[in-house]
């Protein structure tokens, strides 16, 4: 006899859609991460470490605020990405704009196909300014 074992999660819908999109941002989200910490001097971590500093103190206040604005790039990427990747989700009944898209694309309508795409392109553009406003904020306050 062959055991089945259910996770909970099977076929299609916006749960299946969530995941796929949470995966696919992992990658360019966990290499921004890292590539934040590393870019952050070693003498700035050594004298940190000199002064006292603990390692959560190194973190929370060398590490941290030096590698910010490459963690809001990597950020602002994944966001863009992920807003884009969503339309696709539609293939799997995540609906949404999505949906309106492959619609327009199954019956040659150019206009539902606008209607899809123009909003989604929209929303990526309004969060990749958001983000912009927000690391030229960040970076400002940092100047002072």
């Amino acid at each position: 006899m062959a055991c089945r074992i259910e996770f909970g999660v099977a076929g299609t819908g916006m749960t299946p859609a969530l995941i796929a999109l949470v995966l696919y941002a992992l990658l360019p989200l966990v290499r921004g991460v890292v590539a934040g910490l590393n870019q952050v001097p070693r003498d700035v971590l050594e004298s940190a470490r000199a002064m006292g500093m603990s390692s959560g103190q190194r973190f929370r206040h060398v590490q941290l605020p030096l590698a910010l604005p490459v963690f809001l790039r990597s950020l602002r990427v994944v966001m863009v990405q992920t807003v884009g990747m969503a339309v696709v989700a539609a293939l799997i009944g995540a609906g949404g704009f999505g949906a309106l898209v492959f619609q327009g694309l199954l019956s040659s309508a150019i206009d539902l196909v606008l209607l899809g795409v123009i909003p989604v392109i929209a929303l990526a553009v309004v969060i990749d300014a958001l983000f912009d406003l927000w690391i030229a904020f960040l970076k400002g306050a940092t100047d002072d």
